[in-house]
């Protein structure tokens, strides 16, 4: 995923956030709110479309103009879809990028998210999600880590990676104490760590991307 740029300049278009990205030294138009984003790793998530009408509601997900796109990118559509979804939210539908433990979890922290924003920026989740792209709100959320603030996103980060203290025969309570809030912060979803949760999503959205490069041909082939 890229970094968060001063220089950047974001558009709307048909109310929609958008950013500039580069691809293959061109630049394409992407839908990449914070929102948006979170609505595509979704649609990577679900079970019940069909590929076709996935591939479809993708693309007018990530481009303002679908057509646009569609005509830049000619038979190479697949890897432009590639490079923006791993630049603008870090998803690897192609198994080829390196990843980072994850520690936190967009929908069991949601209300921790949300409080936390408010209270360290003075903004609401509909604000960030709408407003800010999905680098910048992740940018955001990392700030509350490295602040050291007492926000409940760095709470649960701190005891989600912080080495426990040193059990002694003085400091039992204190030890089972920091037990305690561990496990309260731990993520729960699926019963999962949230290492093997994302790399559980990387798998379906590898399949889902095979599947929607199969759907691209055919179309190329149909249209021939």
């Amino acid at each position: 995923m890229r970094s968060p740029s001063l220089t950047r300049r974001s558009e709307h278009a048909g109310g929609r956030l958008c950013h500039w990205y580069d691809w293959r030294g061109r630049s394409v138009l992407v839908c990449d709110s914070a929102r948006n984003m979170l609505l595509v790793i979704e649609l990577f998530a679900d079970k019940e479309l069909e590929p076709e009408d996935k591939y479809q509601i993708l693309l007018a997900m990530l481009f303002p103009d679908p057509a646009e796109a569609l005509g830049m990118a000619g038979g190479d559509i697949n890897d432009l879809i590639a490079c923006v979804l791993w630049d603008a939210c870090g998803l690897d539908v192609t198994g080829t990028k390196p990843h980072e433990r994850a520690v936190f979890d967009w929908e069991s922290d949601a209300p921790r998210i949300q409080a936390s924003l408010m209270s360290a920026y003075g903004i609401t989740w509909d604000q960030a999600a709408d407003g800010l792209s999905f680098a910048d709100v992740c940018a955001l959320l990392g700030e509350l880590v490295e602040d050291d603030g007492q926000t409940p996103f760095a709470q649960a980060i701190y005891y989600r990676t912080a080495k426990p203290p040193k059990r002694t025969k003085y400091n039992g309570e204190q030890c089972d104490a920091w037990s305690a809030r561990r496990s309260h912060f731990a993520i729960k979803a699926a019963d999962a760590s949230p290492a093997d949760a994302m790399e559980e999503q990387n798998n379906r959205s590898r399949d889902l991307f095979a599947a929607l490069k199969a759907v691209a041909k055919g179309a190329e082939v149909g249209n021939v």
